[in-house]
């Protein structure tokens, strides 16, 4: 008998949703407060539904005027990954590149964030699995 493998997890499986955004015209201080009281690190930035930037807690920290608008510091392009992406390769990416987050596309519609936290959160849960398991199956039966 043929054992079942599950399907390789997917960019969908971890991600955060819903998404919390900010617009171009949403100022420096909004996103500092936005930020700090939903404790996330990572800001798309949307303007007519459409993302045209994103921004983190490092480049809010960088800006000295409170009431610059986040389309004057965003990061634009933005890097991209769909739901249906192999985690494997997504957290290639995050480490490849340095990235701390990136935006979850379905089409041009935002449906999800992953960063490296909720990559961090998953392993952990899959290390406690396991750890567990092998406490079970080592534990004597009597």
């Amino acid at each position: 008998m043929a054992r079942k493998t599950a399907a390789a997890p997917t960019v969908a499986d971890i991600m955060m949703k819903p998404v919390l955004t900010a617009t171009p015209d949403t100022t420096v201080a909004e996103a500092r407060r936005i930020l700090m009281d939903s404790w996330i690190r990572h800001l798309p930035i949307l303007e007519d539904e459409l993302l045209v930037g994103i921004v983190s807690d490092r480049d809010l920290r960088a800006v000295r005027d409170h009431a610059t608008p986040l389309s004057a510091i965003m990061r634009s392009p933005v890097f991209v990954l769909s739901p249906c992406t192999p985690l494997k390769q997504a957290v290639r990416l995050l480490r490849d590149r340095r990235f701390g987050a990136v935006p979850v596309l379905d089409g041009r519609r935002l449906v999800g964030i992953i960063s490296v936290v909720d990559v961090l959160r998953e392993l952990n849960g899959r290390l406690s699995h396991l750890l567990r398991r092998r406490r079970d199956t080592a534990a004597p039966t009597g």
